[in-house]
């Protein structure tokens, strides 16, 4: 049984209301398991809108953010680009149950992630992993399955190339490398599990994708969400050379049902000052108005985003033609 954890996010009694029941309704955003940068993500906002508007916003640990955020068991949750293309449409491991409720409050930074080896490791390119022992499967975070399928696709490779190491989750594939069970993992810039690593292994380094402006386009067309991204020497721990990382967007979602106002809200306090998260997690030095406004998404924008984007003027053709081809895909 998946456990799911209640986190509160703590703020002043004052600012969040007294006894006598004039508090705002506390928010829930449902976000992944601690160490990962979808953690970070969710668990930032949580604390900005609580300490900015004095509205109370609980976080919700989960591997399941689509399901919850879908069901309406959460109002907000945190997703990724790609998932939340499979979930929305009953994809894959969602066959059977989408999540058509499922919004798009505001597309976020993106989540870079590669295939991580020890620094001294010779491993320099993707071919270079093949019949290597590298964690897959990911039964409870099936998402990364298709992480790793996109990445391997660059160089005509799946994972049938690979010694696969059965593990559960992104925690547990990094700890096999950790432990000397596997010879590379999945990982993401900047993650908390990212540095476990670094710290345990004397080093890691990230191996990079192809350089090619196709890259992005192939990588679309096998895994709608998935795109590249070149990131300079140091960007993060890991990089130390110039080389390309795969990126899929991070998205704050919302049930179709949340009222609009209370997305409005939260979407115009983090278009004026998602900058104040910059010390929380390094992604959020990658979350600017620009990413904001990307009109290239896998799911619908909620109303009260769609407003808030028409205020102040970002909402384009393209976002409309996107919207519009979004909702006909949910309603056939």
């Amino acid at each position: 049984m998946r456990r799911q954890l209640i986190v509160p996010i703590i703020c002043l009694f004052a600012a969040c209301g007294g006894p006598d029941g004039d508090a705002p309704p506390m928010l829930v955003i449902a976000v992944g398991q601690q160490g990962s940068v979808l953690n970070a993500v969710g668990t930032g906002v949580a604390k900005l809108v609580t300490e900015k508007t004095g509205r109370p916003m609980r976080v919700r640990v989960t591997s399941g953010m689509d399901a919850l955020v879908g069901a309406g068991d959460t109002e907000l949750g945190v997703s990724a680009s790609d998932a939340a293309h499979l979930s929305s449409n009953g994809l894959r491991h969602y066959e059977g149950r989408p999540q058509t409720r499922l919004r798009l409050a505001l597309p976020g930074p993106p989540l870079l992630l590669g295939f991580i080896v020890p620094s001294d490791a010779p491993y320099r390119t993707l071919e270079d992993l093949k019949g290597l022992s590298v964690p897959g499967e990911y039964p409870n975070a099936r998402p990364m399955h298709f992480d790793g399928k996109a990445m391997l696709s660059t160089v005509g490779m799946s994972w049938s190339d690979l010694e696969v190491v059965p593990v559960a989750s992104f925690r547990d594939g990094v700890q096999a490398l950790i432990e000397g069970r596997a010879d590379a993992a999945i990982s993401s810039a900047g993650s908390g599990l990212t540095q476990q690593a670094d710290a345990n292994l004397g080093g890691v380094r990230f191996i990079s994708l192809p350089d090619g402006e196709d890259v992005s386009e192939h990588m679309w067309s096998e895994e709608p969400g998935f795109h590249a991204i070149g990131v300079p020497a140091g960007f993060a721990l890991g990089v130390e050379e110039d080389i390309v990382l795969a990126a899929k967007d991070t998205y704050i979602t919302a049930n179709a049902d949340v009222n609009a106002d209370d997305v409005y809200e939260v979407v115009k306090l983090l278009w004026e000052q998602v900058s104040e998260l910059a010390a929380v997690h390094p992604i959020f030095t990658r979350w600017t108005q620009e990413t904001m406004t990307n009109p290239r998404v896998t799911i619908p924008f909620h109303e009260g985003t769609i407003r808030l984007l028409k205020e102040v003027g970002a909402w384009s053709p393209e976002h409309e033609e996107m919207q519009q081809k979004l909702l006909a895909e949910l309603s056939s």
